[in-house]
């Protein structure tokens, strides 16, 4: 392998950086761990052991939540004529794509509407279905490609024996079963990791735990520990699914040339569409126009304060977000293009290794790490916080731009190099143009999750400066819910307007992309 590396320098070089800002760090903290082993074991008592056992029985329940429902909405919106399926594909996305918190928010707002009480949410339950519903769109992406590319012709010959429910339970779903067991895993993950959402509602989870002993109480070295075991949890789930977890297509654009069958609703068409028009409903609709009321429910002010409040975080967050995104998607096609055409899986498994750490672990790592006197300009400033946009977010870059470049004639490559023509011209004038919807499409996928992160940020955010998600953040706990309401549909308008000027930028190259291609 070491001599196929040498014919790609700049592969060499951006692996080797990543492994020396992102990987280092990892594993500096939990190698040279502070303090005695054995004696900050003893201080995991019952209690901690409670939470961690709590955390998991609710990631559980999340992850089968949003798988059960995402399979369904899966095969409902990409295997059947189910009206307005494109349309929905979309819409549904929208809850993956914003910050948690934000959704928190609106929740809260929506009990707080109705029953003037808001504690019935902010509780157990609340965590699950606000995270069900956010990582339900993740499931749908999954099993949704998977349904896509199962064999057609194994589904025709199930037609002519069976009838369509009996093909999805005893053919289709059986195929599915490494997507949906991916699906699980991964929603389990984001679950068990995530800070905002339980720390908004006030349920002490294993991370909420972890933020408190590292930052209101400095015992630095339990909350590595603590750390320590969420990341063994993490790891062993994604080991246990490494081989399809590594080569899973669930995170694709297009899909030119595959023929896919589309099954006709019958029967159930009324109820399928009633189903998933209420999912629609639950998910963006309501929580949404809940957000919108309580915003301006006591006129305008509220919101203006608010505009005011949030007003100096524009500009960092947005570059910042820029910024982070666009080293991922270069970090990302890198890895790509090596794992896709030249087999070297090496850097698919240093990306997917740092996506499975928990947010508030790898903010952390990056603290520990990073805070000494020589990497000071690193710490002090926002340099840490971009690393930490990388680090979480390069994976999805990277399998969003693979499984593009999977799609792209290994015949074009090889004509060209027999050509003559050398390998950066070949990337330039062949492989990026074909996979440039992808690339852009990457781009504001990681800008969305950039500019709305909160776990690691505001663990490493430099004091003094002010970040769009920390800053609606720290002002929660205090503020009255008509203010709170008014900045997260801030940072939500923001997003979707930032979002729509940089497609109506790109879309005349998309097009162009599209008029060349067909």
């Amino acid at each position: 392998m070491g001599g196929k590396l040498i014919k790609y320098p700049i592969y060499v070089t951006v692996l080797l950086l990543f492994v020396l800002f992102i990987i280092i760090p990892v594993f500096y903290t939990l190698l040279f761990f502070e303090g005695d082993w054995v004696e900050n074991l003893k201080l995991l008592d019952q209690r901690i052991l409670y939470l961690l056992v709590k955390s998991i029985l609710i990631a559980f329940s999340i992850a089968s939540f949003a798988t059960f429902f995402g399979t369904i909405l899966g095969f409902l919106l990409y295997r059947t004529n189910l009206r307005f399926r494109n349309f929905y594909r979309i819409a549904l996305m929208i809850p993956l794509f914003i910050s948690p918190y934000i959704l928190a928010v609106a929740w809260k707002d929506l009990f707080f509407l109705f029953t003037g009480n808001s504690d019935r949410i902010s509780s157990e339950t609340g965590v699950i279905l606000v995270l069900g519903i956010i990582f339900t769109p993740l499931s749908m992406l999954i099993t949704g490609n998977a349904f896509n590319n199962i064999n057609t012709h194994l589904e025709e010959a199930g037609l002519m024996i069976t009838d369509l429910r009996s093909l999805i339970f005893k053919i289709i779903l059986p195929l599915i079963k490494p997507a949906l067991f991916t699906s699980f895993v991964l929603i389990f993950i984001f679950s068990i990791s995530e800070f905002s959402v339980p720390s908004y509602f006030g349920v002490r989870l294993f991370t909420t735990e972890m933020f408190t002993q590292f930052s209101a109480f400095y015992n630095h070295s339990l909350a590595v520990l603590q750390s320590a075991l969420l990341i063994f949890i993490c790891v062993v789930l994604l080991y246990a699914d490494r081989k399809y977890l590594a080569d899973a297509p669930f995170l694709s654009y297009g899909g030119k040339g595959k023929k896919v069958k589309i099954f006709s609703l019958k029967k159930f068409k009324i109820s399928d569409e009633l189903f998933v028009f209420f999912w629609f409903f639950i998910s963006v609709l309501l929580p949404f126009s809940v957000l919108i009321i309580q915003s301006f429910k006591g006129g305008i002010s509220k919101f203006i304060q608010a505009f005011e409040l949030l007003k100096p975080t524009f500009f960092s967050s947005i570059w910042l977000a820029f910024l982070g995104a666009a080293i991922s998607v270069f970090i990302g096609f890198t890895a790509a293009y090596i794992s896709e055409v030249r087999r070297i899986k090496t850097f698919d498994w240093f990306l997917l290794f740092v996506f499975a750490i928990p947010s508030t672990i790898f903010g952390i790592s990056l603290i520990k790490f990073y805070n000494h006197p020589y990497l000071d300009f690193i710490y002090s400033g926002f340099v840490i916080v971009i690393i930490g946009y990388i680090g979480k977010f390069s994976f999805i870059a990277a399998k969003l731009i693979g499984n593009a470049i999977k799609q792209i004639p290994q015949s074009l490559e090889e004509a060209a190099q027999i050509e003559g023509i050398g390998f950066y011209r070949r990337i330039q004038k062949i492989v990026f143009p074909l996979v440039l919807p992808a690339v852009f499409t990457a781009f504001i996928i990681n800008f969305t999750f950039s500019i709305g992160e909160l776990g690691t940020t505001i663990m490493v955010y430099p004091p003094g400066s002010e970040i769009m998600p920390v800053k609606v953040f720290t002002i929660m706990a205090n503020a009255p819910q008509s203010l709170v309401s008014a900045m997260t549909l801030i940072v939500l308008g923001v997003t979707l307007l930032l979002i729509t000027i940089m497609y109506l930028m790109v879309k005349p190259m998309l097009k162009n992309y599209s008029d060349a291609n067909y």
